[in-house]
Parts: C-alpha cells; structure tokens; sequence
C-alpha cells in the first residue's frame, strides 16, 4: 500500500498477534492512519504505543456480531481503504466462528468501504499435511469466502483471502498486503492466494 502523500484508512481486526503488530507497524510508517482492533483492549493499546501518531487502538471482539452491528452503526460511511481480517490467525481454536463474523462485520462496513477504495483482505494459515480433517474443512470454508463475500460486495468493495502456507509468516503476509493495494479498484477480486513459506 502506498500511502504516502494521502492519509488512507485503515482498519486491521483481530490486530492482537504477531501479524497483526507487524502489519500495523508496517502500514504505519507508510503514512496509513491504522486503527487495530482486539478483543483484548491491553494488546491493541500496546500496538497503538508502538506508532502514538498513527495507531489507534479499539476494543471490539469481532466474533459477537451485536458489537460488529454496533461498531458498524457508529462507522457509518466514513471511507475505509483497507480492512484486514485476521480472526483465523488470532483466535485459531474458533474457526467457525470467524468464518461467520468475517462476512458480517464487513456487511456492517458496507458503506465505509464502497465510500474509500474497500480493499477487505482475510487471512488464514492452510492446514499442513498431517492436519486433522477438520481442519481441511473448515480451510475449504475459509477459501468459499472470498468468491462468495465478492459476490456479495458487488462493487463496493473487492474481497480476497490470504492463505499462509507452513511457515509463511509476518513478512510474506505485509508484501502481499503491499502488492494489492498498489493494484487499486482494479485489481485482483474474490481471489485465493497462496503464500509460500519464505525460501520457497
């Protein structure tokens, strides 16, 4: 993302984890005004300590929709540039619940994003070889979404899923990130990209 020069707007969910520090920062020094939010109202205020000028902290747990409702009651239309899901990577026990609350928090931003350039990134580790077939079903849910969340969006926004490969950490998931926010309104929509474990 290239922010510099314009103050774009965004808001990482789920922010508490190591991804979530790491893209803050990164979108941070970029100029990007980022807004982290997590359950855990300690961990998204030590993410705003990092960057005081261009962090904001907020206390949401994305997996209640009522607070999703209500946060997105309170967004309104303000323009969103980007909003990064990252409910798999931080809470990786509750898979089923953030396949749910990823969709309904981004329709309560609806009008947020169709205002500002509505990139909606969601990430997600692909199960290793040995995972139990649980975890290859709900990995098939996660991939559902983005074409489906596209679909949904119509316009308004462009939906893709992000999908961490073994070992595939913080730094694969910033370029990547990078990469398309640089493609604008045109870019890529309802894609599932698959990125390597560094070295690969």
């Amino acid at each position: 993302m290239d922010a510099k020069g314009s103050r774009k707007t965004v808001l990482i969910v789920s922010a508490g984890c190591a991804a979530g520090g790491a893209l803050a920062e990164m979108l941070a020094t970029w100029g990007a005004q980022v807004i982290v939010a997590d359950h855990a109202e300690r961990r998204a205020l030590a993410l705003a300590r990092r960057v005081p000028l261009s962090i904001e902290s907020l206390r949401l747990d994305p997996l209640r929709p009522s607070q999703c409702r209500r946060f997105g009651d309170i967004w309104g239309d303000t323009p969103l540039d980007l909003l990064v899901h990252l409910h798999p990577l931080r809470s990786p026990r509750r898979p089923g619940a953030a396949v749910a609350a990823i969709p309904a928090l981004t329709r309560a931003l609806d009008a947020g994003l169709a205002r500002g350039e509505g990139l909606v990134l969601v990430a997600c580790h692909a199960p290793g070889r040995d995972a139990p077939p649980e975890a290859h079903a709900f990995d098939a849910a996660f991939m559902a979404l983005a074409p489906h969340m596209q679909a949904e969006a119509g316009g308004r926004a462009r939906v893709n899923l992000l999908r961490l490969g073994p070992g595939a950490g913080a730094v694969a998931l910033a370029e990547a990130v990078q990469e398309l926010a640089a493609q604008g309104r045109e870019g890529l929509r309802g894609a599932v990209i698959d990125l390597p474990a560094q070295g690969d």
